[in-house]
């Protein structure tokens, strides 16, 4: 038997966004060499910085105390690829990195301001990649999955020939299968460039999409049952609040496609042509994400559908009732109307055997129109 489902759980208002240095201020100056926290570090261990410095034959991981000290270190000669990860990006710690590296001032504003629709663009000597990652996150610990936070995270990366850099909005490990890889001998993506790493990050994100469709789909398994055995204002509102959220989804979902798209057709072959192939796949996947959550639209129309039709159903049903209990009062009220009149002289008023005939006359009458009823298939459920 399906349960009612509450409103509360898993609606719009689970879907938590970070929208730290999102604000705006209409006519502002571009860039973010106006932001006064672009020169003003942050308290100490707030941002965590992490680096990756790995070769084919040899890895070092480690954390960044002081920025601008690990920064003018030369790079060690035997690093083919270094990967920074920066988590919960400070305006200070973005303007370092703009510094060193001379990324262009507007990408360091986009990065600074959540959200940003995802997109893919070109420089002379970098790549600016933007994506916005779905996952699933306990609102309480232990708590089931269906009282699960939708968590919308923006993801920036920055891609040189030989250096990677991620800013991400929060500190969580949804880059651990990608650590574990690293530390693996002879692994693919040690033998290969900042390309493999990046189509890397690319995959796990797009791959992190399949697990918040999966819970979709068996919320709208339990929105059918419910639908067809308790169709409350509750469930409509459940229904419309799933229709909200997966075209939010979609939105997200949809220009990753063609960032994809457009890495694998870039020019200057900056991804590596062995990291074609691997591209592919991942936008052969967001295509099946798309696909899914199509259909899931669908359904979502389809269970609106359905709603009002089985509270339609419910409607008739009850009429039903009422119009049958109406149809055999109506003569029962007939004849005692005719016997209720205030004549003097009507025959069977004087009579003994009239008020038990009247009776017999009553209950033969009604049995009659409901086994009339019964054989017309008005009553109950004939199969």
């Amino acid at each position: 038997m399906a349960e009612d489902i509450d409103d509360s759980s898993f609606g719009l208002s689970n879907i938590r966004q970070n929208r730290r240095y999102q604000r705006v201020i209409p006519g502002e100056l571009p860039g973010i060499e106006h932001v006064a926290d672009a020169f003003v570090p942050p308290e100490e261990n707030r941002i965590i910085i992490s680096y990756i410095d790995y070769s084919e034959s040899h890895i070092e991981t480690g954390f960044v105390s002081n920025l601008a000290e690990f920064l003018a270190q030369p790079m060690p000669d035997w690093v083919t690829t270094r990967w920074f990860n920066i988590s919960s990006p400070h305006p200070y710690v973005i303007n370092q990195f703009r510094l060193h590296f001379g990324f262009h001032t507007l990408t360091a504003e986009d990065v600074m301001h959540i959200p940003q629709r995802p997109r893919v663009e070109f420089f002379d000597d970098y790549l600016f990649v933007v994506l916005r990652m779905l996952q699933f996150t306990p609102s309480e610990p232990h708590a089931p999955v269906a009282e699960s936070v939708l968590e919308v995270e923006q993801v920036s990366l920055l891609l040189y020939d030989n250096v990677l850099i991620s800013f991400q909005e929060k500190p969580d490990d949804i880059w651990k299968p990608i650590y574990d890889r690293l530390q693996a001998k002879n692994a693919r993506i040690r033998k290969n460039g900042t390309g493999y790493l990046l189509y890397a990050l690319l995959d796990a994100m797009v791959d992190h999409c399949f697990p918040v469709l999966e819970q979709y789909g068996d919320i709208l398994e339990d929105l059918e049952l419910t639908v067809l055995e308790k169709p409350t204002q509750t469930a409509l509102h459940r229904i419309h609040a799933v229709k909200r959220e997966l075209s939010l989804i979609r939105r997200i979902v949809w220009p990753i496609r063609e960032v994809v798209d457009q890495l694998y057709r870039e020019e200057e072959n900056r991804m590596g042509e062995n990291t074609k192939p691997y591209l592919r796949d991942v936008y052969e996947h967001t295509i099946q994400i798309v696909e899914i959550i199509e259909s899931y639209r669908e359904m979502v129309s389809g269970l609106t559908d359905l709603y009002m039709s089985a509270v339609s159903n419910r409607m008739n049903e009850i009429m039903k009732v009422l119009t049958i209990m109406s149809s055999v009062f109506i003569p029962l009220t007939f004849i005692s109307g005719i016997y209720g009149m205030n004549f003097k002289y009507m025959p069977e008023l004087d009579q003994r055997w009239a008020y038990p005939v009247i009776w017999v006359v009553f209950i033969v009458l009604t049995a009659s129109m409901l086994f009339f009823f019964k054989r017309r298939g008005w009553l109950g459920n004939n199969e």
